[in-house]
């Protein structure tokens, strides 16, 4: 289990009390907490989303989905299944989303990674031949090409090479992150992100254009005024990972905020999944 994962303070420190949410069977009121029979208003004859969400995220990976319909049935309450420190106590529909996405993750069906090692995995999708550094459009290239390599790291922040190419990618930012999906469509593969919490971990998953299409912009979950989900891929979360710990001096001056213009933002208005 990572730990790397987990909330930080800030999160640690939201803690609601709400744990069951009541359903109506067949005239019977049934603590959700305590079995499958309905989830959101879906019955017997109908998946819940968080459940498709498993299945079509992992492949109908049968000892993944056997985990998760237990979970169903028995919503998880210890943090190793959860996956996510101080989510004991979230909803139920919360703490399946948390577990689908710690199962995902814990069987490479997703890919994650902390804001400062964000390099490894833009280096893992390069190994996986899922991006080609040297057949990459010309703005992607030169940001992401840079960014592995190692020949930058350890010059002085004021050096002039280093202020031109923070000029660089602040003003093409944008366009190199929509030229890298174009490259790994070009592959077969739709990048979207899993969006589990705002903590310090971001999650990826490339998956068929039609499963991207289905999913795409579709919440799974709220806590606390956080509507998480499946998203196009938020780089305005990568870049403040990116620029908060591994990259502050090669891709932002000190002190700078905010995003490069026309950085995709998240959206906190998606629907949820039905």
């Amino acid at each position: 289990m990572n730990e790397n994962r987990y909330e930080t303070e800030k999160q640690l420190a939201k803690r609601p009390n709400r744990r069951a949410i009541i359903a109506i069977l067949g005239g019977t009121v049934a603590a959700l907490g305590t079995g499958a029979l309905l989830f959101r208003g879906f019955g017997m004859n109908r998946e819940s989303p968080i459940l498709r969400f498993a299945r079509d995220f992992s492949g109908n990976d049968a000892a993944l989905m056997e985990k998760m319909q237990a979970f169903e049935n028995n919503p998880p309450t210890k943090i190793e299944d959860i996956g996510f420190y101080s989510a004991e106590d979230y909803p139920v529909n919360t703490r399946l989303f948390y577990a689908a996405v710690n199962l995902l993750d814990n069987a490479g069906h997703i890919q994650s990674a902390e804001d400062k090692y964000m390099n490894e995995l833009i280096a893992k999708w390069r190994d996986q031949g899922l991006i080609e550094i040297d057949r990459l459009p010309p703005k992607a290239r030169q940001l992401f090409g840079t960014l592995l390599d190692p020949a930058y790291f350890g010059e002085k922040e004021n050096s002039p090479r280093i202020a031109a190419f923070r000029k660089f990618a602040w003003d093409n930012y944008a366009k190199a992150t929509e030229q890298l999906e174009a490259h790994i469509n070009a592959r077969g593969k739709i990048l979207l992100s899993i969006d589990a919490t705002d903590g310090d971990t971001v999650f990826f998953a490339l998956i068929e254009p039609a499963l991207a299409e289905r999913w795409r912009d579709k919440a799974l979950s709220e806590q606390d005024g956080y509507r998480g989900g499946v998203r196009a891929p938020m780089w305005d979360r990568v870049w403040q990972h990116m620029t908060y710990t591994y990259y502050p001096d090669l891709l932002a001056a000190q002190g700078s905020t905010g995003t490069p213009p026309g950085t995709r933002l998240r959206r906190d208005d998606i629907p949820f999944a039905e």
